[in-house]
């Protein structure tokens, strides 16, 4: 938690451990930590009865955004569309991939969160359902024995639903909204059409949607704005798919090979690098219940609740949520690296493995990407916080 000024009255210290704060010593009292103090004047001013400003009424404005991803009842994913929503930000879509869910079934729950919220005016687009190669399930049974796999394969370890809307167990019942007819690639290929140069696109599943995008209609790479990926382990190992490979990049590997061969203007990776640095406990969880009484907060209390409760040292690592805060507020990045990359799509230990090389050593044809390393925690954290427990925008 940031350092509060050492001059502090009263109701500001009370408001300050009232939002679960902490008063340290002045070693870091110059940091700078606007969204974070801002929090404890607002509380202090509520105290008193004057006005408060949102420190995070204005974040995202003016950006155009779609979500790609393998989305979840809430996880991380989920959370990602939760401070989309809370933002400024206008998310012209939702995409949705085969990774940690079906597509079938990160449809249904989109849509779902999209009605809780209120915020049907943003289409759900499902998209492809198996990898760019379709025997890719099969491989992934035999490479788990042979390469140490420690046993996660996402949706093939799920049973596959018949379509979006005969998805079972959504979080207070399934959708009544419609999915939007059509494909996912094409809706990415439509919006980039229509928004030159001002789309952002939120990669926080496996590729593929992306892949097939790029191959059939390869003049909307330089339209893109960015694209940010959250996937690949440089210079760390992997995660629970493989021992060298972060699991988006494990789950279809060539799309993943594709989509970073592509000549953005700039694409930036969010891997496990940083991602292994963020965690998510109590705290973090004790602030956002703490705030207003919202269909958000109530579904951190529903769905995190009861795991605190058993285990209240419990962490997790926060992938997805850190590209959205990156998009929002780029100087939260404190350490990244300029590489070319690609992926290692042959069959074997390294498959799947994310690869990047510094300029001087890097093979012909591969694109440049922005590689981050590190983050301001705490102020991520306040970004976080902040978003997901005001009131519902």
């Amino acid at each position: 938690m940031i350092q509060r000024r050492r001059i502090l009255t009263v109701s500001v210290v009370a408001a300050t451990l009232a939002l679960g704060g902490t008063l340290t010593s002045s070693a870091t009292q110059n940091r700078a930590a606007v969204p974070d103090d801002a929090r404890v004047v607002a509380a202090a001013q509520q105290a008193a009865g004057k006005a408060v400003k949102d420190p995070y009424a204005q974040i995202g404005k003016g950006e155009k955004v779609i979500l790609d991803t393998d989305f979840g009842q809430l996880n991380d994913d989920s959370q990602v569309l939760y401070m989309l929503t809370q933002s400024k930000a206008k998310v012209l879509g939702v995409t949705t991939v085969s990774g940690n869910t079906w597509a079938q079934e990160g449809t249904a729950y989109a849509l779902r969160q999209l009605e809780r919220v209120n915020r049907t005016d943003i289409p759900v687009i499902q998209g492809l359902i198996d990898p760019l190669f379709g025997s890719r399930q099969e491989t992934a049974g035999a490479w788990g024995p042979l390469y140490g796999s420690r046993g996660y394969t996402g949706a093939w370890g799920r049973t596959q639903p018949v379509d979006y809307r005969h998805v079972t167990g959504v979080y207070q019942g399934s959708p009544t909204t419609w999915a939007q007819a059509g494909s996912a690639p094409d809706f990415i290929v439509k919006q980039v059409q229509k928004n030159p140069g001002e789309v952002t696109i939120i990669a926080i599943g496996p590729l593929t949607n992306i892949a097939i995008a790029i191959k059939n209609h390869p003049e909307i790479v330089p339209l893109v704005k960015q694209i940010i990926y959250m996937g690949g382990a440089f210079d760390v190992p992997g995660n629970d798919a493989a021992p060298a490979s972060e699991f988006n990049i494990w789950f279809d590997p060539d799309s993943a090979r594709i989509a970073f061969a592509a000549p953005w203007k700039k694409q930036i990776i969010v891997p496990l690098d940083v991602t292994d640095t963020v965690q998510y406990g109590i705290a973090q969880y004790n602030r956002i219940v703490a705030g207003a009484d919202t269909t958000i907060t109530k579904h951190f209390k529903d769905s995190h609740g009861p795991r605190f409760a058993s285990n209240p040292n419990r962490l997790s690592d926060m992938w997805d949520t850190l590209t959205v805060a990156i998009m929002f507020d780029p100087t939260l990045v404190t350490q990244s690296v300029e590489r070319t990359v690609t992926v290692d799509t042959m069959f074997g230990l390294n498959y799947g493995r994310t690869l990047g090389y510094p300029a001087s050593t890097s093979p012909a044809g591969l694109q440049k990407a922005t590689i981050i390393q590190r983050l301001d925690n705490a102020r991520f954290y306040d970004l976080f916080v902040g978003l997901l427990s005001a009131p519902l925008k």
